[in-house]
């Protein structure tokens, strides 16, 4: 209790005391004027009560006393040691009896002892009840419901994702915000399975992004959950967008009905020789995981023949035949055959050159080796419905174009991840540096389940896409599967980047790296000392963890704890948030993913058998028709054969 307001209370506690005394002089009054205990003083002071009608009221009289004297009692007795409600109520109950029912025993010596026993037991339980209170509210604390003092304020732009949550502080329920002012700083969804990703991050980011005229690019791990959410309110929002409205188009590699067709390494995407490497790195780091885990030789010769062959499909013929498909298809021919046609490519020279001394030196077993490194993950892909949905071109990656806006939707399939996982991280890539160009709209990229895909390029994309109003959204269950499929240089890196944090329930590392993140905050301890004659009370400092590691542990469903990131014009304080995250509704559209294919299942399939057919033929005669021309004269680019 601070010192200054200590005086009020005792002043409390003595004007009770007088009350009460009065009370009884006034009401025993012929009992001490029998033991002549009364004077002039006093017979004058007794007059003016009665006449002032003060204690007519005997009831009313006694509520004040024991008003004052439980309030006092009870703020003061708050410093002292805690009591459990076992001595709180037999005092109380007794005292208060005593103390009412003492009238009922008339004005004699009875009544005056019947009343300040009671009284002074009442005051007793008044004391206990006190610390009883104390107790209480320290119980309330250490049953964990307690958060910290949050953002109730909603501060909004144009930009912004708004979403309301409430929280537990003091034992009261308030109503909060988490302002995300700034999204293009990057945000990061963590927590385990079941936690409410879905739900409480990813469902708002939609609605607000679609909202706020967003282009937007969602990576639907588990199609088509999040897909049929941005379609439903992509239908209830769209006058949302003033200018040109944006197009939607979804991929579904399992049902070539539902899906729209794209061409990951189109030769518009590859216009330097730089640009094959890269792609050829983010198809090989996704095929075969075991890549990511270092860069021995046969990695790296997977690598240089899968970008070697990208760049001749690239230059060949003007690139008719770039597609992957065709690049698979390619590799599947007899390697010496197309050892031999890009020998006759000089653009091919360099990327040649990690095979050429093993043909040199006839050390075929070792070539063998280098190319099967390529080929063996690269099997996998051989299927009649990913040939189709990976060698058509019904849209530009260019989602942000102001003049063609589009919103795209890309699925997965957990039993079959790491297959369509490697096609999607190539579109990815291409979409990353296509869309991080000034002069675009404001774009939003959703992952989920990040660590599903390698993503070559992702923190650069988060540093340097502020300026160009691209907002990066990336999920994942925990930090420690992050470091798993990446490594832990890099995801430390992704997650250092992001300006904001949303974490359900997370364990071991993550959780105790995230509380750190919350600080710390001095807690009151106490600690007694009693003897026969005094007791002594210590009061102490310590700093705690403003959200231990097992409360953010021990989340619930829709519950998330985080931080953001704010701007020079608008501030933000707090930045940390935990509390229960509020459902701002359902959509009104409840529309399933239609077909995109005006067709039935018997004909599109008929079409994709055929389709297979020829790339398969096309490639075949390709590399025919090259073995079969005969070598350019001296000076002649092949090239422009």
């Amino acid at each position: 209790m601070d010192s200054r307001t200590k005086p009020m209370f005792s002043a409390f506690l003595y004007f009770s005391g007088a009350l009460v005394l009065i009370m009884i002089y006034y009401e025993a009054y012929p009992f001490w004027a029998e033991l002549h205990l009364t004077a002039g003083l006093t017979d004058s002071l007794m007059l003016a009560i009665y006449k002032a009608g003060v204690m007519q009221n005997w009831w009313d009289v006694r509520l004040i006393a024991l008003f004052f004297c439980t309030w006092s009692v009870m703020v003061r007795s708050g410093s002292s040691k805690e009591a459990q409600w076992q001595e709180v109520a037999l005092p109380v109950g007794i005292g208060a009896a005593l103390f009412f029912g003492g009238r009922a025993a008339g004005t004699g010596l009875l009544y005056v002892l019947m009343t300040l026993v009671g009284f002074a037991l009442y005051l007793m339980g008044a004391i206990a009840l006190g610390r009883a209170w104390r107790a209480m509210k320290a119980g309330t604390m250490d049953r964990g419901n307690d958060t910290f003092p949050q953002c109730e304020r909603l501060i909004e732009n144009r930009y912004s994702i708004n979403i309301p949550t409430r929280y537990q502080d003091k034992g009261k329920m308030h109503k909060g915000y988490i302002n995300v002012v700034n999204p293009f700083r990057g945000t990061m969804v963590i927590g385990t399975p079941g936690s409410g990703k879905t739900h409480s991050v990813y469902g708002p980011y939609i609605r607000q992004m679609i909202q706020k005229g967003y282009s937007l690019f969602v990576y639907d791990y588990k199609f088509p959950d999040l897909t049929q959410r941005v379609m439903n309110e992509l239908l209830d929002n769209i006058d949302c967008y003033k200018g040109v409205k944006p197009e939607m188009y979804v991929v579904n590699f399992d049902d070539p009905l539902y899906s729209h067709r794209f061409n990951p390494i189109h030769p518009r995407y590859l216009q330097d020789p730089i640009d094959a490497t890269e792609i050829a790195e983010v198809i090989m780091k996704n095929a075969s995981k075991e890549t990511n885990k270092g860069d021995d030789f046969f990695s790296l010769s997977a690598r240089c023949y899968v970008d070697m062959l990208i760049w001749f499909l690239r230059i060949y013929e003007g690139g008719k035949y770039c597609t992957f498909p065709h690049l698979i298809e390619l590799m599947g021919q007899n390697y010496k055959h197309v050892l031999l046609i890009m020998q006759r490519y000089p653009e091919l020279d360099v990327k040649r050159n990690t095979f050429q001394d093993a043909i040199t030196d006839r050390a075929f077993e070792q070539l063998q080796g280098q190319i099967a490194s390529a080929r063996v993950p690269l099997n996998r892909f051989v299927s009649e419905t990913l040939y189709w949905t990976l060698s058509g071109d019904d849209f530009s990656l260019q989602i942000n174009d102001p003049q063609h806006p589009k919103i795209v939707c890309v699925g997965n399939n957990p039993t079959r991840q790491q297959v369509y996982g490697t096609t999607l991280a190539m579109l990815m890539s291409q979409l990353f540096k296509i869309i991080n160009r000034p002069g675009m709209m404001r774009c939003g990229v959703l992952i989920d389940e990040l660590p599903t895909i390698y993503l070559k390029g992702l923190d650069h994309l988060i540093n340097t896409a502020r300026q160009n109003k691209v907002a990066v959204v990336l999920g994942a269950q925990d930090k420690s599967q992050l470091v798993k499929d990446y490594d832990k240089k890099e995801s430390d890196v992704i997650f250092n980047t992001v300006g904001n944090v949303f974490a359900g329930a997370v364990k071991g590392e993550t959780a105790e790296g995230l509380s750190k993140s919350f600080g710390k905050f001095e807690q009151e301890t106490r600690s007694y000392q009693e003897s026969d004659t005094s007791e002594h009370v210590t009061i102490s400092f310590q700093q705690r963890d403003v959200l231990p590691a097992s409360r953010i542990e021990a989340l619930s469903q829709g519950s998330f704890c985080g931080y953001v990131a704010d701007e020079y014009r608008q501030k933000i304080h707090p930045k940390v948030f935990c509390g229960e995250i509020i459902s701002d509704g359902k959509t009104t559209h409840k529309e399933e993913v239609p077909q995109v294919v005006d067709t039935t299942k018997e004909t599109i399939m008929k079409e994709v058998r055929l389709n297979y057919k020829r790339i398969r033929n096309e490639v075949y005669n390709l590399v025919q028709k090259e073995l079969n021309r005969p070598d350019p004269e001296p000076g002649a680019t092949a090239a422009s054969s």
